[in-house]
């Protein structure tokens, strides 16, 4: 076991007065210093917040390889304060233990979404009967989740030994994966791909329950999902109808200092696994995702090239 194992960081780490830490975090962080991913938190008067409890087997997971020298064992980065960073992630219910756990988190508060709470209210359906879950499809092997691909300094994951930020970009095959809204055990809302942007903010050095971790994706669509009854897809237009006023897309955000009670250890078939509690906001927004650093890069060197071609053509 890595001496350093507590330190692990995916980005949906969590406390218990998950609305206050959150609001805090999101004030108090500057985004500035974030040098490689350029994606940010867009800022929503339409929110669902969700919260998963991992002691009640909620909650999202981060395994890696047992064996340090297989390709899908994690890395630590190079700053002076930098954490164990897990290959994997998954919800609870995706875990390579078999929990038993059915969903990552369950919706506990909403903020405007007028459509969405009124059919609620009217027809006496609880906030908890609503769910959020990702991870691999139905048929799909576990390790086809999202992951860190070759785990690669500077492709998949940034540091600097003079930084105390990491950051890490969790991909996988869009038609491999899921992210999805449930009525109890039924699925009502899938949402598009984005890549998860892991931020691992280490400013106070081991001092776990410190640090400030951060996860969030790019705007992505909704869509509803097909063969719902009555009651369900009533549910379903409701959300469609609030996401399409606010914006048309999604965003997944989330900003919190984990503590080290909301977090428990397995290891087992092969894997280290961490389950962990599962703050975040769901927000409507009407942001365009953006390209990814490398790509955005080739943009530039491209437009670049062009201007400069452009300039001896007219000499």
């Amino acid at each position: 076991m890595r001496n350093h194992i507590l330190s692990l960081f995916l980005g949906f780490t969590a406390t218990g007065t998950v609305l206050t830490s959150m609001t805090v975090e999101a004030a108090t962080f500057d985004y500035n210093r974030v040098k490689n991913i350029s994606t940010r938190p867009i800022e929503s008067n339409q929110i669902l917040h969700f919260f998963g409890d991992q002691s009640q087997n909620e909650g999202y997971v981060v395994f890696s390889n047992l064996d340090p020298d297989a390709p899908d064992s994690g890395h630590i980065g190079l700053g002076p304060n930098s954490v164990f960073t897990s290959y994997y992630t998954a919800g609870r219910e995706f875990s390579p233990d078999a929990t038993g756990a059915t969903r990552s988190a369950s919706l506990e508060k909403i903020i405007g979404l007028s459509n969405f709470y009124n059919y609620l209210s009217s027809n006496n359906i609880s906030l908890s009967s609503i769910g959020f879950s990702y991870g691999p499809k139905s048929g799909q092997d576990l390790t086809k989740t999202w992951n860190l691909g070759e785990d690669k300094l500077g492709q998949d994951w940034f540091s600097s030994p003079d930084s105390n930020i990491d950051e890490n970009i969790y991909r996988a095959n869009p038609d491999n994966v899921e992210t999805f809204l449930s009525y109890g055990n039924t699925k009502i809302i899938n949402f598009g791909y984005s890549p998860f942007y892991a931020l691992s903010v280490n400013d106070n050095g081991a001092n776990f329950g410190d640090n400030l971790n951060i996860i969030l994706n790019d705007p992505i669509p909704v869509s509803k999902v097909a063969g719902l009854d009555s009651l369900t897809s009533g549910l379903a237009d409701a959300f469609l109808k609030d996401v399409a006023a606010g914006g048309g897309n999604v965003q997944f955000v989330s900003e919190d200092s984990p503590q080290e009670s909301d977090i428990s250890a397995s290891f087992n078939n092969g894997y280290q696994t961490f389950a962990l509690s599962f703050p975040f906001e769901l927000r409507v927004v009407s942001g365009r995702s953006v390209p990814e650093p490398s790509a955005g890069l080739g943009f530039l060197m491209f437009g670049v090239l062009f201007a400069v071609s452009q300039i001896k053509k007219q000499k």
